[in-house]
């Protein structure tokens, strides 16, 4: 047994020494190539291992490697160099400066490398999405790439934003951007509730941004055209995370927990000053006083509405745990769960969602290679109240009188004037949406460089909503309770067919990418609700125990897409490039004259800095200009049916049902066609050290879908017929510089500026549309311009508002309106600088707008003395005001105020009318995002496995510096082109402020 042991013992002893014998140590250093100087803490890894080292601060290192080993050296901001070790004992390597320009970018149906693109596209990638605390991924964009700009319908978690790529072209049809993910191109009618309440909610709100790798704006028709029909607002392609062949699998986590406020605050009058004022209006309108002196000077009550509706504590909370396979060169995955929860900022409020990611690619042998994305996701939003409505607690807490109190004796709501804001929160509006998102594919390599692809994708959404307005409640109590239940679906199928080949041809010279695509999409819809009243106690909430069943509706529509298309992408020695595409698409919208629609586009580049004459220049790292044309179309926002002339049922014929005509039928329709035209460049300076991109673009939108006025004798007022063009046109320009870096500091700067104008150049017969409260749409102006009396001021003599007489009529009306400016900004933007000093670093955002104007609605009731034209009986009509309005009133002491002086009667309804007077100056300068993080050291967290653990903190619409007197600047409270730049007083977005960890094993 001993002579066991120890023959055991001395096997072990030689294991050890031969494996000993077989590593051996390599040693070397790591240089920045351009600069020649050392660089400190780079990675230097054995492929295909967990082993690895980093360099000193002279860029020095030593590494135990086995035979045939594979040395990987990283480090952020440079190219990362894999080197075969051999027979070599000695490595030294320099690493070039990472380039935007070498990244792989997805365009449609397939990839390219940047720099040899010929069109218009922008990148966001993981690491500008990760940490922020919003459930949109629209966000994240706003003011991150040039010719982008994302408006919010308010600071309600989880409502839908509206997303323009270069301007609006559209006054019915849709204008925000087709949205692709992962192949599958997404519905845009999945963003409505059964009853029709609330403002929506966006079809991306659960999408979890933490799993995404990259997004890819297609600006131009050149890059959008191979989308064809749905192309003329932009692409955004949005491509999650997949697996990697490095055969380490990685495990991240991260989390992080915020405290929400309101970006801005503003003081409201209290009881007294009400008071006051409403006596000021009364005796300068002839009348005697509202209240007595005693009343004005100890008030009943004195309430802040908006302190009592804003939540005592608001929080927003994410947690995320992913696992990405290292696999092989045959198999890949990752997957992944997220729960996020966002509260309001009111008493009533929120959003929660959890999500649920497996993405796949499997190689089965040489000819067959499957892949599949799922995402399973459940999102719950108390949708109580909605915000984008005067008539919502946020505005009404704005005009409420605060000598009102909100309870009776006995413990009931009390009554106000302008409905009780509190009161409002016993209605009840609870809205689920489950998602179910598949994309999979199986792609044939037929021969070298031909590759077939067939692919499937499915987005499916269940919806449902509750409502019920309890027996006491403002909405409830006329009819002993209400309740409202309904459920919504959505079923999105997409069957694409794709045949590729990619190849080179005289030796290398030339390069081929060629792609035939045949596609089918067919999308349904089917609602359902039911209407309840008179119930016998709030404690049964449901429909059952309704006592009248008031009402009821169901329906079903849907609409199809076929599709063929084919692109050619060509380069001859790297610097003659050219792009030509051609997509035919048939959509069941139309009439057979006009379903089919034709968008091409041919795009071509010169890469100069591959010229003999510039090759030389050390200075230029690339040089290369492009140009492009193409045609895009747009059926959104049209009705599925909107063509034929239908009947429906629903109608009472004497107590008999039937059938009547429900729709005039427009036989002629066509696409909304946009062509347009693209000049750019792509200049990399210095290594690369220093990259700009920069475009021109002119574009017209022909056969614009509008509704136009008809006889009311045909039963209906207008039809949908193609009758208007726009012209637009714009600059973007996108800096990317690398400033300094050295072992220990670098710093980063990112800079993108836009500009947009555009012009209505044909209507029907020239005619106006006026649209919303303030908007008229007209030939030889922008798109959406406010249409308002001009205001001149206040008299400082007798301290009423002065106008402009513009028809010379001498009395001011409704005819004297003109054109006073537009909700476009003159150029818009965001910088970003990115330092990082040791293990620590920061990251500075900045987000911008100037030039826009906001019509500011809010403030017609509030400051706008908008009831003092009723103070005429012994009452206050209602309306309270900020304080700084308040004491900037004319009075005589104080002629030269910005704000008229209360007065009730005819006068008081003359001062607050309807005119520039509300009109603003939108501009902005926001300090979006600031965030510190600290890497602990290696030293510190090897021993527990971790490869990396990362703290933060981090502030989101910390500052922000406008003239702009309403609570945001960057909310509107319609989306739609009819009200876009009109505040009716919706909750601002949020101020946060957040501690994180991230966490990989």
């Amino acid at each position: 047994m001993k002579k066991q042991l120890l023959s055991f013992f001395v096997l072990c002893l030689l294991s050890i020494g031969i494996a000993s014998a077989q590593n051996r140590t390599v040693t070397g250093n790591v240089t920045a190539s351009a600069e020649r100087s050392p660089l400190s803490g780079v990675s230097v890894t054995i492929v295909g291992t967990s082993s690895g080292t980093q360099t000193d601060d002279l860029g020095n290192y030593s590494i135990s490697v086995p035979a045939n080993a594979t040395l990987r050296f990283s480090y952020v901001g440079f190219n990362s160099k894999n080197v075969v070790v051999g027979t070599q004992s000695t490595i030294n390597v320099g690493l070039d400066n990472e380039s935007s320009l070498d990244e792989v970018v997805v365009v449609g149906y397939g990839t390219q490398l940047k720099r040899n693109l010929t069109t218009s596209i922008s990148t966001v990638g993981a690491a500008e999405l990760k940490d922020i605390p919003v459930p949109n991924i629209q966000q994240v964009l706003q003011g991150k790439t040039a010719g982008v700009m994302v408006t919010s319908g308010g600071g309600r978690p989880g409502a839908p934003l509206a997303v323009q790529i270069r301007g609006r072209s559209s006054i019915n049809a849709g204008n925000n951007p087709l949205y692709v993910i992962d192949g599958v191109i997404m519905a845009s009618n999945n963003d409505f509730t059964p009853n029709a309440v609330g403002a929506g909610i966006s079809p991306l709100a659960n999408l979890n941004s933490e799993d995404i790798v990259s997004v890819e704006v297609l600006k131009d028709a050149a890059a959008a055209s191979i989308y064809g029909s749905r192309g003329s607002n932009g692409v955004v392609i949005i491509t999650t995370k997949g697996g990697n062949k490095s055969g380490k699998s990685q495990i991240a986590a991260s989390t992080y927990t915020g405290w929400q406020s309101l970006t801005k605050k503003r003081d409201l009058l209290n009881s007294t000053e009400y008071r006051t004022l409403y006596n000021e209006a009364a005796t300068n309108a002839g009348l005697a006083p509202v209240f007595t002196q005693d009343q004005v000077a100890n008030p009943e009550n004195n309430v802040n509405w908006l302190d009592e509706i804003l939540a005592d504590e608001s929080n927003v909370t994410s947690a995320q745990v992913s696992v990405t396979s290292g696999g092989n060169e045959n198999t890949q995955f990752y997957t992944s769960f997220n729960y996020f929860n966002q509260d309001g900022m009111l008493q009533r409020g929120g959003f929660e969602r959890y999500a649920v990611r497996a993405n796949l690619t499997h190689r089965i042998n040489d000819f067959i290679t499957l892949g599949s994305n799922t995402a399973l996701t459940r999102s719950m939003r108390d949708e109580t109240p909605v915000d984008n409505s005067i008539f919502s607690p946020f505005p009404r807490a704005l005009v409420a009188r605060p000598d009102q109190p909100i309870y009776n004796a006995d413990g009931t709501f009390a009554t106000n004037s302008y409905n009780n804001p509190l009161h409002m929160f016993q209605s009840q509006n609870f809205v689920n949406l489950a998602n179910v998102f598949n994309s999979s594919y199986l792609q044939f390599d037929i021969v070298s460089g031909l590759k077939f692809k067939t692919a499937v994708g499915i987005d499916y959404s269940f919806l449902d909503q509750r409502i019920y307005n309890p027996i006491t409640s403002l909405s409830g109590m006329g009819s002993n309770g209400s309740a409202a239940s309904g459920t919504a679906q959505t079923r999105n199928f997409l069957a694409t067919q794709t045949l590729s080949y990619d190849k080179s041809f005289y030796d290398n010279r030339l390069d081929l990418n060629a792609i035939a695509v045949y596609e089918y999409q067919r999308n349904q819809r089917e609602n359902n609700r039911v209407d309840g009243n008179n119930f016998p106690s709030d404690l049964t909430p449901y429909l059952t125990s309704a006592a009248a069943i008031t009402g009821g509706t169901a329906n079903f529509t849907e609409f199809s897409l076929a599709s063929a298309l084919a692109r050619v992408n060509l380069g001859w020695d790297g610097k003659y490039l050219f792009s030509a595409s051609i997509r035919r698409d048939g959509s069941s919208k139309f009439p057979e004259s006009g379903r089919f629609g034709y968008f091409p586009s041919v795009s071509a580049g010169w890469v100069m800095s591959e010229e003999n004459f510039l090759k030389n220049v050390d200075a230029i790292s690339l040089l290369k200009v492009r140009a492009s044309y193409g045609s895009t179309g747009n059926q959104e926002g049209i009705g599925n049916f909107a063509f034929r002339r239908t009947i429906g049922g629903g109608f009472n014929y004497f107590d008999l049902p039937g059938f009547g005509l429900s729709a005039i039928g427009s036989p002629n329709l066509k696409w909304e066609t946009t062509n347009q035209v693209d000049v750019g460049i792509d200049l990399g300076l210095f290594n690369n050290r220093l990259e700009i991109a920069a475009d021109y673009y002119n574009k017209t939108t022909k056969d614009l879908l509008l509704n136009r006025p008809i006889p009311s004798t045909t039963g209906f007022s207008t039809i949908l017929e193609n009758i208007g063009n726009i012209k637009g046109s714009g600059f973007d320009f996108q800096v990317t510089s690398r400033n300094f870096r050295n072992a220990d500091f670098t710093w980063s700067t990112s800079l993108n500026i836009s500009t947009y104008r555009n012009e209505v150049t044909k209507l029907f017969n020239d005619q106006p549309i006026d649209q919303g409260f303030v908007v008229r749409h007209a030939v030889g102006q922008p798109l959406g311009s406010f249409f308002l009396i001009k205001s001149l001021g206040v008299d400082p003599e007798t301290g009423d508002m002065m106008y402009e007489d513009f028809d010379g009529s001498g009395t001011i009306t409704s005819a004297d309106r003109q054109f006073m400016g537009n909700p476009l900004p003159k150029f818009h933007g965001g910088f970003t600088n990115n330092f990082s000093y040791k293990n620590f670093d920061l990251d500075v955002f900045f987000q911008y707008s100037y030039g826009n104007d906001i019509y500011n609605l809010g403030a017609e009731g509030t400051g706008g003395y908008g009831s003092m034209g009723a103070v005429v009986s012994g009452t206050a009509p209602a309306t309270n005001m900020f304080r700084d309005y308040y004491l900037d009133r004319w009075t005589p002491e104080n002629t030269n105020a910005e704000q008229p002086r209360a007065v009730g009667g005819v006068r008081g309804t003359f001062n607050s009318q309807r005119s520039s007077r509300f009109l603003e100056d939108g501009s902005y300068l926001r300090l979006k995002t600031l965030t510190l993080g600290y890497n602990l050291p290696k030293s510190l967290i090897q021993n527990a496995r971790f490869t990396n653990v990362r703290i933060y903190a981090s502030a989101y619409n910390l500052l922000t510096f406008t003239k702009y007197t309403g609570f945001d600047p960057e909310v509107s409270s319609e989306l739609t082109v009819s009200n876009l730049g009109v505040d009716q007083g919706s909750i601002p977005q949020f101020r946060t402020f957040m501690l994180g960890i991230n966490l990989g094993l």
